[in-house]
């Protein structure tokens, strides 16, 4: 979400859905372009819209979505943790190069043997 400022108090305002930090056939082969604008395009929009619906007007709209996760409860709560949680998720996958997958080395290819 791109209003999202840790503590600080945002503007009223509402949310938005944050561009995704690469082109959405990038991770092709392991996950589809298909499959992307399905959890993206549907599941996080759709997030975002009904967070924005039950926040509109009310003080809620001016907090961050961290300060809503941290005292809300319910559907809002939910929402704001589906749109925080998806959010970090497309920033922490990357794509891949060359068509292969990422192979983890070091320790931690060890501990994984």
């Amino acid at each position: 979400i791109t209003q999202s400022t840790g503590e600080k108090k945002r503007e009223s305002m509402s949310f938005k859905l944050a561009p995704l930090p690469w082109h959405r056939d990038s991770l092709t082969p392991l996950m589809s372009k298909e499959t992307i604008d399905y959890h993206y395009g549907k599941h996080h929009a759709g997030y975002v819209t009904k967070l924005n619906e039950l926040t509109k007007d009310t003080p809620l709209q001016s907090k961050t979505l961290e300060q809503i996760i941290k005292t809300e409860k319910g559907k809002i709560f939910n929402l704001a943790a589906q749109v925080w949680n998806h959010t970090f998720f497309w920033n922490c996958i990357k794509p891949v190069s060359d068509n292969k997958p990422s192979v983890p080395t070091g320790e931690l290819e060890q501990l994984i043997k």
